[in-house]
């Protein structure tokens, strides 16, 4: 991974401004300190407000943020409105929030509690910078349960964070992942296990998420679908690993989110056949799963056919003898994805050298460190992370050119940047 930090100025002058602040409160100088403190804290806002076309920044938020997540906002609207987006395509990817899941530290409530302040902070990021759409990438809620209830209990976490979300002046984006069916609750009891009665089911998935966004779900599609970014020649492919199938039979679905990973044919036809059918544009890629982690996928999962499909579109060169990619025109700019709660950008070989990009798990979380076979595939995970500090909250905003992918992280973590 080749990382290069970015300045994140703004975050910068506030950590000055709070170490003048803690030493005003106990050194010689002190009203001396605390006054320079405050007119540099302000200095944010001023930068904001000095930039060429900038407008006052509005805070959904802005009464209930602790000093030190106003300043998280700030700073990373500060810093996008810095960096040279010129000829890009920038997005905020979130992911893995697994709202519901139970914490050894802290209350559901609590945990839940912090993932709603950081999606109301992303709404704030959008809702003030030029962004091109926001995505959240899976793993909305973790399902794990095993209420009687759960299903309602999921479908209402699902409604909420579409609800917070439409707040956003940005399109909204949302993959389903491998726990957003509620097929984990259900295995708490044999009997609901493929029970329809506990799991979530296509159109139900729709109604609870893209429908408030459908105006974004081009040619939708039991969760997948794309988008075309106005005023730019960017195709968005959002796709669904968790694509399992909703026939019931004799009172028993076919198949639930948790024992069936992967992409059906049908997935696959419309891959090539529409989402990939236009020609002279960028396309991005965003799914829950990328392709390292083999738990879940059966050998009908076709995710060795959609990563051949990749490699063959980068390169120009021949997925089959029905789809030959030699003469088309399209550009692969990058594949983003969550699902493994660890963090990588690589240039990834075997999907032809464009970047391969995990973000780590946005809910504040540490209860694993990464295994060596991970860490030699150049994975990290963020540990460290406190609920009521700007450390529970992870999201990136990408920002994507020819030549390298800039990162600004918001709360845990670092900004950074991939040469392509």
């Amino acid at each position: 991974m080749r990382r290069g930090k970015l300045l994140k100025t703004a975050g910068m002058i506030l950590a000055a401004a709070m170490m003048l602040t803690a030493c005003g409160s106990s050194q010689t100088g002190s009203s001396e300190q605390t006054t320079k403190a405050t007119d540099t804290a302000s200095t944010i806002e001023k930068n904001l407000a000095g930039l060429q076309g900038a407008e006052s920044i509005a805070l959904t938020q802005s009464d209930n943020y602790t000093d030190e997540y106003k300043t998280e906002v700030e700073s990373s609207i500060y810093t996008y409105k810095t960096t040279d987006t010129q000829d890009s395509i920038s997005y905020i990817f979130i992911s893995d929030i697994h709202l519901g899941k139970p914490d050894d530290n802290y209350s559901t409530e609590e945990v839940d509690a912090a993932v709603y302040r950081e999606l109301y902070a992303l709404v704030d990021v959008a809702n003030n910078t030029d962004i091109d759409f926001v995505c959240v990438g899976g793993d909305i809620q973790d399902g794990t349960s095993g209420d009687p209830d759960s299903k309602q209990i999921a479908l209402n976490y699902l409604n909420k964070v579409s609800e917070i979300l439409e707040n956003c002046n940005k399109p909204v984006l949302i993959l389903k992942g491998n726990h957003d069916d509620n097929s984990f609750s259900a295995q708490a009891q044999p009997d609901w296990l493929y029970d329809p009665a506990y799991i979530i089911n296509n159109q139900e998935w729709y109604d609870a998420t893209m429908s408030h966004f459908s105006q974004y779900a081009t040619d939708y599609n039991n969760g997948y679908y794309y988008y075309d970014v106005p005023g730019k020649d960017i195709r968005v492919v959002c796709l669904n690993m968790s694509d399992s199938d909703d026939t019931v039979v004799d009172g028993k679905r076919n198949e639930i989110g948790m024992y069936f990973y992967g992409y059906k044919d049908a997935q696959i036809d419309w891959l090539l056949n529409s989402a990939m059918s236009r020609q002279d544009c960028q396309y991005v890629f965003l799914s829950h799963d990328a392709f390292d982690y083999p738990q879940g996928y059966g050998t009908d999962s076709n995710r060795d056919t959609l990563e051949s499909i990749l490699n063959a579109a980068t390169t120009h060169t021949a997925f089959s003898t029905d789809k030959d990619f030699s003469d088309w025109t399209g550009e692969v700019q990058l594949y983003h994805c969550g699902h493994l709660h660890q963090e990588r950008s690589i240039l990834s070989d075997e999907i032809g050298g464009i970047p391969l990009i995990n973000t780590d798990i946005g809910r504040a979380v540490n209860y694993f460190s990464v295994p060596q076979e991970w860490r030699d595939m150049q994975y990290e995970h963020l540990d460290g992370r406190e609920l009521n500090t700007i450390s529970e909250a992870l999201f990136d905003i990408v920002i994507s050119k020819s030549d390298q992918v800039n990162f600004i992280r918001f709360g845990n973590g670092d900004d950074w940047t991939l040469n392509k």
